[in-house]
């Protein structure tokens, strides 16, 4: 009795690792090289845990086809996708700040492609990436409204401009990555405790308010299988983007999915011989 009890909780075992193999990895899936060109669309505000204006909106990018690495394509590993991609743009994308604290270089730098779950890289909050929870969102958030940029929005009789909803987009982004309490909320409210908010720098124009209205239809949303990723450098401003043509979760390696069937086939022969017996 007491083998078959041991026999069991080892097949659960086995089970339980070959499962943590479908976590996210915290390893980069790739490198491009590039560097800050403008932000634009964009309007201007103030942050809860920095000092002065910051450009919201639109960032973009251009990447350097010089960056050839591995002898073959353009970039590493995905970054290879997001070269070929950005092919018919001339090499510039267009991007969303994850990363507050730090700063836009125009530089050409080396950055690596993230998963969001594992971004932002460097600065000083979050330590360890937004987790799994927030990346949902984040997908939710590009998955349903990134196709309103570059466009006019009207909202509650409240028609924004293309800089306006532009900002708005940025705006609902940070508030994903940097809110620590349960609610978001990106304008500063006195009658709540929000660890992380925001106002607008020239308020012309209440664009915040579509931020939160964004913000506000995420939890009854699906999350889409989209291929969103952060191109992260530990020096300097991490970038969220969706790169046409990528999923949203890795797959299992061959040899995992081996074992999750292995496992599998293990336990539902035990059930059988207990059912026997």
């Amino acid at each position: 009795m007491f083998g078959s009890r041991l026999g069991l909780v080892a097949m659960i075992c086995v089970l339980l690792g070959a499962a943590v193999a479908y976590a996210e990895p915290t390893s980069p899936t790739g490198t491009v090289m590039l560097r800050y060109s403008s932000c634009s669309p964009r309007q201007a505000a103030t942050v809860s845990v920095k000092s002065g204006a910051w450009l919201t909106g639109k960032y973009n990018l251009q990447l350097d086809t010089s960056y050839n690495p591995d002898g073959g394509e353009f970039g590493t590993g995905e970054g290879e996708d997001i070269y070929a991609a950005a092919q018919s743009t001339s090499y510039y994308i267009g991007t969303f700040c994850s990363d507050v604290w730090q700063y836009a270089p125009s530089d050409y730098l080396v950055y690596d492609v993230y998963r969001p779950a594992d971004a932002p890289i460097g600065g000083a909050n979050p330590d360890d990436g937004m987790g799994d929870a927030k990346a949902a969102d984040l997908r939710k958030l590009f998955g349903n409204y990134s196709g309103s940029i570059g466009y006019k929005v009207t909202h509650n009789s409240v028609t924004y401009s293309v800089n306006d909803v532009a900002a708005a987009f940025q705006a609902a982004v940070w508030e994903i990555v940097y809110e620590t309490n349960d609610t978001y909320n990106a304008r500063n409210d006195t009658s709540t405790s929000d660890d992380f908010w925001m106002d607008e720098y020239w308020q012309d124009e209440p664009w915040l308010d579509l931020a939160n209205y964004w913000l506000g239809t995420l939890s009854g949303l699906d999350d889409p299988d989209l291929g969103l990723r952060v191109l992260a450098n530990i020096d300097t401003q991490d970038y969220a983007f969706v790169v046409p043509g990528l999923g949203g979760e890795p797959i299992p390696e061959p040899l995992t999915m081996l074992g999750v069937f292995l496992s599998v086939s293990a336990l539902t022969g035990y059930i059988r011989k207990r059912r026997a017996a």
